[in-house]
C-alpha cells in the first residue's frame, strides 16, 4: 500500500501536470496584438525552445513529436553553450510552439533574425525563410543581422515554428576553430523577434541612411588626413603634422570597417577578421593622437609612450588569439591611453600654452564620450537608439573639429603678426629710403666703373685661358725629328695658335697661327680654326686646307675677324710649306751653315674665300733646323719704342743652331726679354723648332 507522502506526490503530479506540459509544448506562449503595440518587439529568442542535435527534415512537420527533446533558451546556449548544446556537432533543430491571438490573424508581421552560420525557418511544416545554404555537402554561411521576413497566420491558435540551424565552423565547441569562435563572443544559437511589419521599412530606410552617414565621416576623415600629410610632407620639422594624419586614418578605416560589420553578412571567420582590423585600426588611431599631443604640446614623446605602444601591440595580439578576452585588455589600454591624453592636456593648460584649452575640449569630449558609448553598450546605462547615435558623432568629431579650429586660430594669428611686421617694416624702410637713395647713386657709380673694369679683365683672362687651351698637350715625339714649342700670352691677348698633327702614313703636320683682335674674339677665331685644323689636317695639299678654312671662316661672318698661318707638312725628309699673311719662316742648313727664309706672300685665312695660296716643297737633311714664329718677336718693343726686327732671328738662329730645339727657343725668348728691359709685351710670342736627327740617332731613337 502506498505511503501518505507517494499519495500526495501523485496528486500533485495529476493537478499540475496539464500546465507542465502545456509549458513543455510551447502552449503558454501566447503572441497577442498587445505585445506588439507601438514599436515593441516579441523577443520569441527569449522563450523555451525545444532543442535537439543533428539533421532530420522530418523534424520540420507541424505535428511531430517533440516532447522527448530539450528546453532551451538562447541566453542558456549564450551563458554556456557546450553545455547547452548537448550532442552538438555544428547542426540542430529548434521548435517552438506559438499560440497566435485572433487579432494577429491574416496581419503581415515581421520577423527578424541575427545568427552565425545558416538556418531555414519553417511555420506549421512550410519553409518560410532561408539565410545561407545548409547541404550534405557543407554551408554557406549567411549572418542576416536583423534581415525582415514576412509572416502572416491565417489562424488563430497553436502555431509550430521549427528552425534548421547550421553552424559548422563552430562543431566542437570545446577545442579547435570552434571553441577560438566562442571566446571571440561568435556563439551558435540565434536571435529571432517579430514585430510589426509597418516599421520594418523604416528600419531598412535608418539602416541605408546610417551607411551614408559613415561615407561621409570616411571621406570627412580622409580628406583631413591627406591635407595634414601633406603638410608633414612639405614641412618635415611639423612631425604632428604626420601623426594627426594617422589618427584621422584610423578614424575613417574604423567606420569603413564598422560599415562592413552593419552592412555585410559575413561569415563568423570573416566577421572575426573584420573585427581584428577595426580593432587594430581604431588602436592606430588613438595612439596617434597621443603621439600628435605629446610633439604639439611636449615637444617629443616620452618613454611612457613607447611603454604604452608596446602595451597596445600586445593587447592586439591577445585579441586576435582570443586569449584572456573576459580580462577587457582593449577597455584598459584605452582608458589608459585616453588618461594621459587629458594628463597632456592639464599640463599645456597650466603652462598656458596657445590655444591648448581648444584641443583639450575636444579631448576631454573625446574621453567623456568613450566613458559614454562603453556604458550605453553594457547596458549600464539604457538611452534612445538617437542618443547614442548623437553620443558617437560627436564623440569621433570632437578632436578632429577641435584640431580644425586650433588650426584655422594659429593661421589667423600668424597672418595677423605677419601683417603687423610688414608695417612695421614699412615704416622703417621709409625713413631709410631717402637716406639710402643716395648712398646708392653713389655707390652705383662706382660700381658701374668697377663692373665694367672687372668685365674686362673676366673677358681678358677668359680669352687667355681659351687661348691656352687649344694649345697641344705636348709635342709629339718622332724618331726623326726633335720638336719644341713654346707661346707666352701678352696681357693684351693677341691669339697666337700652334698645333700638331700626325697622319696614319706618319706625316706630321704642323701650323702656327696669329688671329687679329683681341680678347674673347680672337679666343672665338682660335677655337673655330682649331675645329676646322682637326677635321682638314689629313688633306696632303697645304694649299687646300687653306681654301677650304677660309672659305670656313669666312662663311661665320666673325666681322674683320682673320687667322695668319704657317703650316708645314714633313714626311722623312722632304718639307712642304704654305703661309697666309704670317712672318717668313727660318730653315738652317748644317751643311752650309746659312739659314734660308722661306716667305710666300698671301693673305690671312678668313679674308677671300678663293685666294690662290701657293707652297713649297723643299728637301731636309741630317741637322737641318726649321723655325717657325709668329710676329709677335720681330714686332717686340724696347723702352725706347724701337722693334726688335726679323733678322734679329735669324742670327739668333745661326748661332744656336748645333743646340737642340728648346735650347734655341731659350735663346730666343733671352734676347726677346732683353730687348724689351721693363716694357710690357705688346702681342703674344709664340715658336716651334724642328730639327732633324742624325740617321744614327733617329735609329736609336725608333729602336
Amino acid at each position: 500500500m502506498p505511503s501518505t507522502k507517494t499519495i500526495v506526490l501523485l496528486f500533485v503530479v495529476a493537478l499540475f501536470y496539464p500546465v507542465i506540459t502545456g509549458a513543455q509544448n510551447g502552449e503558454d506562449f501566447i503572441l497577442s496584438a498587445d505585445k506588439l503595440a507601438g514599436e515593441k518587439a516579441f523577443e520569441l529568442d527569449k522563450l523555451g525552445w525545444k532543442y535537439h542535435a543533428g539533421d532530420d527534415p522530418r523534424w520540420a512537420a507541424a505535428d511531430f513529436d517533440d516532447s522527448g527533446w530539450k528546453n532551451l533558451t538562447n541566453d542558456e546556449i549564450n551563458a554556456n553553450p557546450s553545455e547547452a548544446l548537448e550532442g552538438w556537432d555544428g547542426r540542430a533543430w529548434f521548435r517552438l510552439r506559438l499560440r497566435v491571438d485572433e487579432q494577429l490573424v491574416n496581419r503581415p508581421l515581421s520577423f527578424r533574425m541575427w545568427h552565425w552560420g545558416a538556418s531555414e525557418v519553417y511555420v506549421d511544416g512550410e519553409l518560410i525563410q532561408s539565410y545561407g545554404t545548409i547541404t550534405p555537402d557543407g554551408d554557406v554561411e549567411f549572418n542576416p543581422r536583423g534581415l525582415f521576413f514576412p509572416v502572416v497566420f491565417k489562424q488563430g491558435g497553436t502555431h509550430t515554428i521549427a528552425v534548421r540551424y547550421s553552424f559548422k565552423a563552430a562543431r566542437d565547441l570545446k577545442s579547435g576553430t570552434g571553441l577560438w569562435l566562442v571566446r571571440g563572443r561568435y556563439l551558435p544559437g540565434f536571435l529571432l523577434r517579430v514585430e510589426k511589419i509597418e516599421g520594418a521599412p523604416l528600419r531598412l530606410e535608418n539602416r541605408l541612411r546610417e551607411a551614408r552617414l559613415f561615407y561621409i565621416f570616411i571621406g570627412l576623415f580622409l580628406s583631413l588626413a591627406l591635407v595634414h600629410f601633406l603638410l608633414y610632407v612639405f614641412y618635415r620639422r611639423a612631425l604632428s603634422n604626420l601623426f594627426y594624419s594617422f589618427f584621422v586614418t584610423g578614424l575613417a578605416l574604423t567606420f569603413l570597417f564598422q560599415g562592413f560589420a552593419n552592412a555585410e553578412h559575413f561569415s563568423a571567420t570573416l566577421a572575426y577578421v573584420n573585427d581584428t582590423v577595426r580593432l587594430s585600426v581604431q588602436s592606430l588611431a588613438v595612439i596617434s593622437l597621443l603621439a600628435f599631443l605629446y610633439i604639439e604640446f611636449a615637444g617629443r614623446v616620452s618613454r611612457f609612450f613607447w611603454v604604452l605602444l608596446g602595451l597596445w601591440l600586445a593587447q592586439l595580439v591577445v585579441d586576435a588569439l582570443q586569449v584572456w578576452r573576459e580580462a577587457q585588455f582593449t577597455l584598459v589600454m584605452l582608458t589608459v591611453t585616453l588618461a594621459d591624453c587629458v594628463r597632456i592636456m592639464v599640463l599645456a593648460l597650466l603652462r598656458r600654452r596657445e590655444g591648448a584649452w581648444i584641443i583639450a575640449a575636444g579631448v576631454v569630449t573625446l574621453a567623456v564620450g568613450v566613458g559614454l558609448n562603453v556604458a550605453i553598450e553594457r547596458d549600464l546605462i539604457d538611452v534612445p537608439a538617437w542618443a547614442y547615435n548623437l553620443n558617437l558623432y560627436f564623440t569621433v568629431l570632437s578632436v578632429p573639429l577641435a584640431v580644425s579650429i586650433y588650426l584655422a586660430r594659429n593661421f589667423a594669428r600668424t597672418n595677423r603678426h605677419l601683417e603687423e611686421q610688414l608695417a612695421q617694416v614699412q615704416e622703417l624702410s621709409a625713413r631709410q629710403l631717402e637716406h639710402e637713395r643716395t648712398e646708392a647713386e653713389l655707390r652705383l657709380a662706382h660700381e658701374r666703373t668697377r663692373a665694367e673694369n672687372e668685365r674686362r679683365a673676366r673677358e681678358l683672362e677668359e680669352a687667355r685661358q681659351l687661348q691656352l687651351s687649344m694649345l697641344p698637350a705636348r709635342v709629339p715625339q718622332l724618331p726623326n725629328l726633335e720638336i719644341a714649342a713654346y707661346m707666352k700670352p701678352a696681357t693684351e691677348v693677341g691669339g697666337d695658335y700652334y698645333d700638331f698633327h700626325i697622319g696614319d702614313d706618319g706625316t706630321l703636320t704642323v701650323a702656327v697661327g696669329d688671329a687679329t683682335g683681341h680678347g674673347l674674339k680672337a679666343g672665338t677665331m682660335v677655337t673655330a680654326t682649331k675645329s676646322l685644323f682637326n677635321n682638314l689636317a689629313d688633306e696632303p695639299d697645304i694649299t687646300t686646307i687653306f681654301r677650304q678654312t677660309s672659305r670656313a671662316l669666312k662663311q661665320m661672318n666673325l666681322r674683320g675677324l682673320f687667322m695668319a698661318m704657317t703650316m708645314l707638312k714633313i714626311k722623312s725628309n722632304n718639307l712642304q710649306i704654305s703661309s697666309a699673311g704670317m712672318p717668313a719662316a727660318l730653315i738652317y742648313r748644317a751643311q752650309t751653315k746659312l739659314v734660308e727664309e722661306i716667305s710666300i706672300k698671301a693673305l690671312p685665312l678668313g679674308s677671300i674665300a678663293n685666294f690662290p695660296y701657293r707652297q713649297q716643297e723643299i728637301s731636309l737633311s741630317a741637322g737641318d733646323t726649321v723655325v717657325m714664329l709668329s710676329d709677335g718677336f720681330p714686332e717686340m718693343f724696347n723702352e725706347a719704342g724701337e722693334t726688335l726686327g726679323f733678322d734679329k732671328a735669324g742670327v739668333i738662329l745661326m748661332e744656336a743652331a748645333e743646340h737642340p730645339p728648346q735650347e734655341i727657343i731659350n735663346r730666343l725668348i733671352r734676347v726677346g726679354e732683353s730687348w724689351a728691359g721693363n716694357h710690357p709685351q705688346d702681342d703674344d710670342v709664340t715658336f716651334v723648332v724642328l730639327k732633324v736627327k742624325a740617321e744614327e740617332d733617329g735609329k736609336s731613337n725608333g729602336s
